[in-house]
């Protein structure tokens, strides 16, 4: 295990990344390091969910990349909301295979105020409201839901209790009311570009202007692409980025099957990295999707497959941070801050992990080094089965079964 009782070279080097990097969330709601064009909307759902007495589950809805983690996240952390509320605040994670059990009961043990609920416990399917011991406001925000029937499950018509829920999808049977998240105007567009290609929220006097606008432009306003291909392009040559203007500018709108063309266009970017760096990168479609990997399972990973020592594996990890392809969480435990890597996870945005698997499911199965279920599955996928009668090439196999 790595780091394990402090003072090692992962401490230190997980404190002077802390000290130099931004790209760190801390806890669960996040401590994001940047918020560009999310004023309007972040005004517009903190007037649903504490002005409206009669909105009891707001939706935050839009396309895959747009921002509205990173909008949600900004509302649980916003001064005005956890006064509100007390700091009774919820932020859970879904996704497209979610242990609903599990979730229900982390939901009714935060709402009746006792959060070491064990497990097991066995959350009533019906609730009247008597059976609340306690009216204080409480807000739960159910990021990344995919399945209605999953969203029935898990929203609890409460006095005090408001619920946001964030998906791609609407539920007009369940939201009283949706915000829609908007895409970033123009000039936020170029900000929060710049600030990711060049460190500043503005164009370089020193770089070419009308070559940054177009490279801009091909990322649509869409915030994810703009942070992956930015970052990409940082402190490369003119004409490494008249290169990447060239491809990006030969794809689709992203308005056309945006799934699809969003996830093409920032192929592009790992099309540029190191073929090791790639690799990695590859690697993390393999974890489940949006659960935290422990910094120490990531790196002794790397360290058998990749045939590489543990120091080369962290530089991995933070090149990959740096360029947005992955988010590091630094979680305060007993016994310190920095006292174990095992406070720090590694996390990935969902679109960043469908572009992992779609660039790892290219060779045909059996010719795949990585062998990945992208979601929970009763049983092995049937096209596993009918191949099973020739040799699997891969050196990671991921299975999703069972509950």
């Amino acid at each position: 295990k790595i780091g394990v009782g402090g003072g090692g070279w992962v401490e230190e080097a997980v404190r002077s990344c802390m000290e130099e990097d931004e790209n760190w969330v801390e806890g669960n709601c996040g401590n994001l390091n940047l918020s560009i064009g999310l004023d309007l909307g972040k005004k517009k759902v903190i007037e649903k969910v504490i002005g409206r007495e009669d909105l009891w589950v707001v939706g935050v809805c839009g396309i895959g990349g747009s921002g509205k983690t990173t909008l949600a996240r900004e509302v649980c952390r916003d001064e005005q909301v956890k006064c509100y509320f007390k700091e009774r605040i919820l932020f859970l994670t879904v996704s497209q295979s979610p242990n609903v059990e599990q979730l229900r009961t982390k939901i009714w043990g935060h709402i009746m105020g006792n959060r070491n609920l064990n497990p097991d416990y066995a959350v009533p399917q019906w609730i009247p409201q008597f059976e609340c011991r306690s009216e204080a406001r409480t807000l739960v925000v159910l990021d990344d839901v995919w399945s209605l029937s999953v969203l029935e499950q898990l929203v609890y018509r409460i006095p005090g209790c408001k619920f946001v829920v964030v998906s791609r999808f609407k539920f007009p049977t369940i939201f009283n009311e949706t915000y829609e998240v908007e895409l970033l105007s123009e000039e936020d567009a170029l900000s929060l570009f710049c600030h990711h290609a060049f460190g500043q929220k503005s164009i370089p006097f020193t770089a070419n202007e009308n070559l940054v606008k177009q490279v801009v432009s091909e990322c649509e306003k869409l915030p994810l692409a703009l942070k992956v291909i930015g970052a990409s392009l940082r402190d490369q040559t003119e004409m490494f980025w008249e290169s990447v203007k060239n491809r990006l500018s030969q794809g689709q709108s992203i308005g056309e099957s945006h799934e699809i063309n969003l996830i093409e266009r920032m192929a592009i970017s790992i099309n540029y990295l190191r073929e090791e760096i790639k690799e990695c990168f590859l690697d993390l479609c393999s974890f489940p999707e949006d659960k935290k990997i422990p910094l120490d399972v990531l790196i002794n990973m790397w360290v058998e497959i990749h045939d590489i020592d543990e120091k080369d594996a962290f530089a991995i990890v933070v090149e990959l941070s740096n360029k947005n392809l992955l988010t590091l969480v630094k979680e305060a435990r007993a016994g310190g801050m920095y006292s174990s890597c095992f406070e720090i996870s590694v996390t990935q945005h969902d679109v960043l992990r469908d572009l992992a698997l779609n660039l790892s499911n290219r060779e045909t199965i059996n010719e795949r080094r990585r062998l990945v279920m992208p979601k929970r599955e009763n049983g092995l996928p049937r096209e596993w089965m009918r191949r099973k009668h020739k040799p699997f090439e891969a050196q990671i196999v991921s299975i999703h079964t069972g509950i």
